[in-house]
């Protein structure tokens, strides 16, 4: 064009604006017509190692596309807006509000004709419970993207779920829910919260265990909507085809910390992802692993793309949470487990210095040794043994091993739960196996086990039961044993024993009562579902202030306010004793104490 030329005049601007118009259509149809086979734009998991310095840094993080990781996700069924509405609109009849998505819907036709383009225009928020601002904030978000829930035990991952199952519930008319827990008693919790929180109706929902014949599973795939199960189900069901994965528009999974390695909650995201199927993924869990790789993996595994964390100091949080005190009470050895922790000791010394001529293990002080650290050398052999080593040594190696891991959990259990555990552990594995053959004449091993037997012949006091006795009874005498609830921990199904023998003598104040797993071992009893849930009932109600639970008292489950927490054992995961302080101090003031 000529210098100082009439530009206007000479440039066709129609023509121009006519073509922009066509290729930004163009782009369009090309970006909505992607389909779930498509792996060149999806979106990418979270990834936790980005420069995040503190928990409380994360919110809610970008979703980045990637062509390497795929996540399945329905953002082509809802485009996703940056408007959301601040709180609720309006109130409705059924104690819900309906909330305006201000998303724009598009060749739904293309993608999924199961989604209703009128009802997915808004969402509904229940109002006929207390509004929180972070619990509406993470619904929405939860909404819209795959989200990892970290809340602290107590602030309503619950109900966040149940908005988000409900929603889902209302735009995909012919699309189905499914809720995962790893426990009973938590896939009964949610059923409670779907039914009378947002009310999800019952006809259209169905709690399916592994008792439940695969066949009767099978018909319910079909006629159900909304689905409560445990995870290994799930599994079992998406291997065997029962499941309609096509038709899956939502998974919630609860304590998503689990989802490592092969646990059930992976194998299940994999098949998932595999299939393909596009859905929502919502993992709600109090304690996302206590190192960032744990968290990573999560993440991963599970294809979260936002993460909403949240604990007790957050602003939008705290008003929420109480004070607890948690106190770390040292309980001293009697002379019996004293001597008896010495001959331990000198049974084992052997053990190690045999595995370390051998060349598989390299610490010799028998006193900072730890079962973790014999389980880690097996495994270093298992992979790589030394080439110095005759093949028909490997069982002699293998026999050692075990017997070195055996001793040191006898060792642990003495410290932690007292004589008669210890006894009956030793008892048991001098009975048959490997460590019977190979320490069966051990004499000072018998000389334990006499020392074991007469402590408990004598009825010699476990110091630890002694502890816990006192804290129980001045607790009561403070506290109305009417209204008052209690919660004592242990790891250790068997000293549940002890502790329930040690609180019937205290008379009728406490009233105690176990919670523990289903399975049964030789020395114990297992409680069904059903006694499970009528133990739990009867704590709210009253009918006993104090139950003594095993790891399945531990995790998310809504048991009601408790005053005190008495941890009988310190030897468990920082994620398992969060879970443990978190039954307290949730709606007043709690104390834990850590025996």
């Amino acid at each position: 064009m000529a210098p100082g030329s009439n530009t206007d005049d000479e440039f066709d601007w129609e023509a121009a604006v006519a073509e922009i118009d066509n290729a930004c259509n163009r782009a369009a149809l090309a970006t909505t017509s992607l389909n779930a086979n498509d792996s060149n734009y999806v979106q990418k998991p979270l990834d936790w190692r980005s420069k995040q310095k503190n928990m409380s840094d994360i919110g809610k993080l970008p979703l980045r596309l990637t062509k390497v990781v795929r996540q399945s996700t329905l953002d082509k069924f809802v485009e996703v807006t940056e408007k959301y509405t601040e709180g609720p609109q309006s109130s409705h009849s059924n104690g819900m509000s309906k909330c305006d998505n201000n998303e724009e819907l598009y060749n739904v036709e293309d993608v999924n004709s199961g989604i209703d383009p009128v009802a997915a225009k808004t969402w509904i928020y229940p109002v006929n419970v207390p509004l929180r601002d972070y619990q509406f904030s993470i619904a929405k978000t939860a909404l819209f993207s795959n989200t990892l829930v970290s809340l602290p035990t107590g602030l309503g991952k619950t109900l966040i779920a149940a908005v988000v199952m409900y929603n889902y519930f209302r735009w995909f008319p012919a699309g189905k829910i499914v809720f995962a827990a790893p426990s009973r008693p938590l896939v009964i919790q949610q059923i409670e919260a779907c039914h009378n929180i947002v009310g999800i109706p019952q006809e259209w929902t169905i709690d399916m265990t592994g008792q439940m014949n695969p066949a009767q599973r099978s018909r319910f795939w079909q006629t159900k909507r909304v689905f409560f199960v445990t995870p290994q189900v799930l599994e079992k069901d998406i291997q065997s085809s029962s499941c309609l994965v096509k038709q899956l528009v939502c998974l919630v999974v609860d304590e998503a910390h689990r989802a490592m390695g092969n646990y059930s909650y992976c194998v299940v995201v994999r098949e998932l992802m595999e299939a393909p199927v596009q859905l929502r993924i919502l993992a709600l869990t109090a304690t996302p692993g206590s190192k960032q790789t744990t968290i990573q993996t999560v993440i991963d595994n599970l294809h979260i793309s936002t993460m909403e964390y949240r604990n007790e100091s957050d602003p939008d949080v705290s008003r929420y949470t109480h004070n607890r005190n948690i106190e770390l009470i040292p309980v001293k050895l009697n002379k019996e487990s004293v001597n008896i922790s010495s001959l331990l000791l000198e049974v084992t010394k052997p053990i190690v210095q045999k595995l370390c001529s051998l060349g598989v293990f390299y610490n010799r002080d028998v006193t900072k040794l730890a079962p973790i650290e014999f389980l880690t050398a097996r495994d270093k052999f298992r992979e790589s043994p030394p080439a110095y080593l005759a093949q028909m040594q490997y069982g002699e190696v293998e026999a050692y091993f075990g017997a070195g891991i055996t001793l040191y959990h006898i060792y642990k259990l003495l410290f932690s739960h007292g004589i008669r555990p210890a006894f009956e552990m030793l008892q048991q594995k001098l009975q048959q196996g490997s460590f019977a053959r190979l320490m069966g004449r051990n004499e000072t091993l018998w000389q334990v086990k006499l020392l074991m037997q007469q402590s408990l012949g004598h009825g010699a006091p476990n110091p630890k039961v002694l502890k816990m006795e006192e804290i129980i009874v001045n607790h009561f005498k403070s506290n109305d044993p009417g209204n008052s609830r209690v919660i004592i921990f242990t790891n250790f199904r068997e000293s549940v024993k002890d502790i329930m023998e040690s609180l019937a003598k205290l008379g009728d104040v406490v009233k105690a009562m176990e919670f523990i797993g289903q399975s049964s071992g030789k020395a114990s009893k297992g409680q069904s579902q059903k006694v499970q849930q009528a133990v739990l009932q009867k704590f709210r109600a009253g009918g006993y202030n104090t139950i003594v639970a095993t790891s399945i008292g531990e995790e998310g489950l809504d048991i009601m306010e408790v005053d005190l927490v008495i941890c009988f054992d310190a030897n468990v995961s920082p994620i398992r004793m969060i879970q443990r302080m978190g039954r307290t101090g949730r709606k007043r003031d709690g104390r834990v104490d850590i025996l």
